[in-house]
């Protein structure tokens, strides 16, 4: 085919399907952003999503209706944003959202092979959030005979129950069957770590459906500001060891036992603790803080803007990743793309068996700290702040080389581009296959 035919060739139009997206500082929404503005090339893209929770920068965007940004489409629903540190309210949001969504996919009925107008896309792709969105997606895909395509960033009820949030039985069983029952349905699935996929297939889902495809970093968009960094003389902390959390302070975290670890005597003399971020969790830790010793030596700052961020998390000696270990097969936290692409050292308050551990232990950019224990976690900050200038700049190099060569967001970003290329392919080959047998 020549280049002038290729041309003509109309892009296969692809729908995503997520609460979060631009202008949202949440990383959800930052890393479905920086997806679909890559994928513009290769497809017609559109975007199905609600309000930010975080617009730090203030940016303008239409609360509303349909906008195109950068080549996509977005389509934004209205619904419920309660605070989220009330359970209630969280549960409100979300089913707020899913049945707006739901709507809105029925008022677009049109699928493959349709008309060419709004609701005609050829594949749509469900994230989780909300966890209910596949319930409602696969339904109507199938429905409109479009490629359902599940991408996991998370997987429930798992994590709910992991984290004592719901209990065993019947209402969750029955959530995890209609989530299973969607699934199957999918073309693929994607999945952000290996654990993640053993869990789906633990779910009785087919492996052959199940692909491993990472969260990325933009390598160069955060680059290494190691020496004379604004942020850190902004706060008057140039002499001090750094240790930063960056990110959503919510319930899976546990942060509470890094916040104690500033009280333990092994915590070093010249070390500070930095949060920086939101969540949830975030009134309840700003307490716990201000009844320390040394609560002088814990700051709360709210989330950065994109474009500081090279700032932000460069300033800091050794970022903190804090998973509960009762759910570290259920995800995997995207942070820790930007932490390495910062030349940063990380450390892991995590389980020892983990995916996040496995990565830090194996390319030895850190140290994996105990989890439920502030005094041990306080002793591993201490041993990295005792390294040799050398073995800190060893490891600094290490980190930012692995996010480069298997992070990078031109990387994974065409790992997901060619998944969704060979989904819409085959179900394209099985299309044609039908209509000539018929």
């Amino acid at each position: 085919m020549s280049r002038g035919s290729e041309e003509t060739v109309a892009k296969k139009r692809v729908l995503f399907v997520n609460r979060s997206y631009w202008p949202d500082a949440e990383a959800t929404g930052q890393l479905l952003t920086d997806l679909c503005e890559s994928l513009v090339d290769r497809f017609d893209v559109s975007v199905l999503c609600g309000q930010p929770n975080s617009n730090p920068t203030g940016e303008a965007y239409r609360k509303g209706g349909t906008q195109t940004r950068r080549g996509v489409t977005i389509h934004r629903l209205n619904h419920t944003r309660f605070d989220k540190r009330g359970g209630w309210r969280r549960a409100v949001n979300l089913v707020s959202f899913t049945l707006a969504a739901r709507r809105w996919l029925r008022m677009t009925r049109g699928g493959r092979g349709g008309s060419g107008g709004v609701g005609h896309y050829d594949a749509i792709v469900s994230e989780t959030d909300p966890f209910l969105l596949p319930i409602v997606v696969a339904p109507h895909a199938k429905r409109v005979g479009a490629v359902f395509i599940a991408y996991l960033q998370d997987i429930y009820p798992d994590i709910a129950i992991g984290l004592g949030k719901a209990k065993p039985g019947f209402v969750t069983d029955q959530i995890r069957d209609s989530l299973r029952q969607a699934y199957q349905t999918a073309e693929q699935l994607i999945v952000l770590s290996p654990a993640m996929r053993t869990q789906l297939i633990r779910w009785g889902l087919p492996a052959a459906k199940l692909s491993v495809i990472p969260n990325w970093v933009d390598c160069e968009a955060i680059r290494p500001i190691k020496r004379n960094n604004p942020f850190r003389e902004r706060h008057g902390w140039a002499d001090s060891f750094i240790v930063m959390h960056s990110g959503n302070m919510g319930l899976s975290q546990r942060l509470e036992c890094l916040v104690q670890c500033v009280d333990s005597h092994a915590f070093p003399a010249h070390a500070k603790l930095v949060l920086v971020g939101g969540g949830a969790e975030e009134g309840r830790l700003r307490e716990q803080a201000s009844r320390l010793g040394r609560r002088a030596d814990v700051h709360f700052l709210p989330y950065q803007p994109r474009e500081k961020l090279s700032e932000s998390l460069s300033a800091a000696d050794l970022h903190v990743i804090s998973v509960d270990p009762r759910i570290g097969g259920s995800m995997m936290p995207s942070k820790l793309y930007g932490i390495l692409a910062s030349a940063t050292p990380t450390l892991a308050v995590a389980d020892p068996q983990s995916d996040l551990s496995a990565v830090i232990s194996e390319h030895r950019i850190g140290r994996v700290a105990p989890v439920h224990d502030p005094h041990g976690i306080a002793q591993c900050i201490a041993e990295m702040a005792s390294l040799e200038v050398s073995e800190q700049s060893a490891m600094q190099r290490r980190a930012r080389s692995l996010a480069e060569s298997q992070y990078d967001r031109s990387i994974c970003v065409s790992q997901f581009a060619d998944a969704l290329g060979r989904s819409l392919m085959t179900a394209g080959t099985l299309e044609a296959y039908e209509a000539s047998a018929g």
